[in-house]
């Protein structure tokens, strides 16, 4: 069984949706240039002269987020981590996050490329020397980040009115978590464990504003860029732990395995069985339209534990 699942998230914040309109002289009729138009997180503005109908995605959340809007059928590639909705299965790859094949892409013929990742500047300027258009679109990673991304797509596809039902959906499932009466209890994350360190959702992720939202109190809310010590979780010895299922492994193996390797089965929550394995890491790791479901499982198993 492998000892350690890494996941590595990094941050970046700009930009929200921009419609572009062409100014008008005294006496001169405005004209639209374009309802398809956004200004992405470089800063570009990106134009398409119509609704997109080839689209490719290259981030998971983006994937998900297109067929949310119920642009499913406008999807003619994905990478190889674009899994949900299952759906997906039938659409050709383009290989991974981080190296797809730029060939590939373009026998596709897209319409425009859509990236929510970072790291993939060298594939956006192959891409963009081919001809293709494409939109970087990365929020701040926070559930208002997550609403921006949607509504960026849906400006960009003209999907508006389907973005407002999904991120209403979103707020919904929010809002049932917030009723929810529980103490709010400390809670840890459990992004990698074992021999080759301990990795946490620390304070500056994606995963801590989740966590914040379904009422927890993060231990590693003080710390930076996913790394954590064990002796600080012995240290904390949080009521509740959250623990993913690791890369390769099921919940039940991976639970059998933290419960039983030293020092994790010294902590309070693993030996009262205080151990939320229910939730997908997928569900919770992706920033997009289940990120409201992500809330609302964490507070509702945070308030059965409590029972």
């Amino acid at each position: 069984m492998k000892k350690i699942r890494n996941i590595v998230v990094l941050l970046t914040v700009l930009l929200s949706l921009f419609p572009v309109f062409g100014g008008g002289a005294k006496e001169v009729t405005p004209v639209v240039e374009s309802q398809y138009s956004i200004v992405d997180s470089r800063g570009v503005t990106v134009t398409l002269n119509e609704a997109p109908t080839r689209i490719v995605s290259l981030s998971p959340n983006i994937t998900e987020t297109l067929f949310a809007l119920g642009l499913g059928d406008e999807v003619v590639g994905r990478t190889e981590y674009c899994d949900y909705p299952a759906a997906t299965a039938s659409i050709p790859t383009v290989g991974d996050l981080f190296s797809p094949s730029i060939e590939m892409i373009l026998s596709l013929e897209p319409s425009v490329v859509i990236i929510s990742s970072l790291g993939q500047a060298q594939t956006i300027d192959a891409l963009e020397q081919g001809g293709v258009k494409v939109a970087f679109i990365n929020e701040a990673e926070s559930i208002e980040g997550t609403y921006r991304i949607i509504d960026q797509v849906a400006a960009l596809t003209g999907t508006q009115k389907e973005a407002a039902v999904v991120n209403q959906a979103i707020a919904d499932d929010i809002a049932k978590a917030k009723s929810l009466s529980f103490t709010p209890p400390t809670v840890y994350y459990v992004a990698g464990f074992g021999e080759w360190g301990d990795f946490t959702a620390t304070g500056d992720t994606y995963l801590h504003d989740i966590i914040t939202q379904a009422g927890g109190i993060n231990i590693a809310a003080d710390s930076t860029n996913w790394g954590y010590q064990v002796e600080l979780i012995l240290a904390h010895d949080p009521e509740i732990i959250i623990l993913p299922a690791m890369w390769g492994s099921t919940p039940e193996e991976t639970l059998a395995f933290f419960s039983t390797t030293p020092p994790y089965n010294q902590l309070t929550a693993v030996k009262e069985g205080k151990i939320v394995t229910s939730v997908e890491n997928n569900v919770m790791e992706r920033q997009g339209p289940r990120s409201g479901s992500a809330v609302l499982q964490l507070a509702e198993a945070f308030a059965e534990l409590q029972r």
